[in-house]
């Protein structure tokens, strides 16, 4: 089980490789490093919450391929692990965005997270996908920000039993019950590129 520490240093150190690496940028090399910070806004049906994310890695002419990591705290705690796809158009330094990303979400345990099963109530990891579009504006020769708007989702399956024997069939387990948890979300972010 990942911890907090575990968690928060592996965002740390994208954010740090990223000023580490933006600082060495050049625009006429052909292949640049990005890191792109994310703080979100997640909206669905099981109400609002927080997404942070750090996501970095390469652009090519207007196109950038990069690996993503976070924290989602939408219904359940998870963190997301995801390849992100991204691009730019026009040539001025404000311009137009669109962005998907594909991976997996891993549950991470709260206490207070409602089990169903009485008897081996287990959470599964889930895919997790999003995409949208957004406005990016530079802000000095290093940096821009960027402004998005999309659509996010992320699967979590929760299994188990439902009774602790089997009134039927004593000594004959019970069959394993599931749950999908199929979470639609609307994302807001504001995020910080170096």
């Amino acid at each position: 089980m990942l911890s907090i520490k575990y968690a928060s240093m592996v965002i740390m150190l994208g954010i740090v490789s990223g000023n580490i690496s933006a600082q060495q940028k050049n625009s006429v090399k052909p292949l640049q490093f990005h890191s792109i910070n994310n703080v979100g806004l997640l909206e669905g049906q099981a109400g609002s919450s927080l997404q942070l994310l750090s996501i970095n890695g390469m652009q090519y002419k207007s196109c950038i391929a990069a690996v993503g990591v976070g924290l989602d705290f939408y219904r359940f705690r998870t963190i997301p692990l995801f390849l992100d796809l991204r691009k730019e158009f026009g040539k001025a330094h404000n311009k137009f965005f669109v962005y998907a990303d594909a991976g997996i979400d891993f549950y991470w345990k709260r206490d207070n997270d409602a089990k169903q099963f009485y008897y081996n109530d287990v959470f599964k990891n889930g895919p997790y996908a999003e995409g949208g579009a957004g406005y990016k504006i530079r802000i000095s020769q290093e940096s821009s920000l960027l402004f998005s708007a999309g659509f996010s989702y992320k699967k979590i399956t929760e299994q188990g039993d439902a009774y602790w024997y089997n009134p039927g069939y004593p000594g004959v387990p019970n069959p394993l019950e599931k749950i999908n948890y199929n979470l639609n979300r609307l994302v807001l972010k504001a995020a910080l590129e170096l």
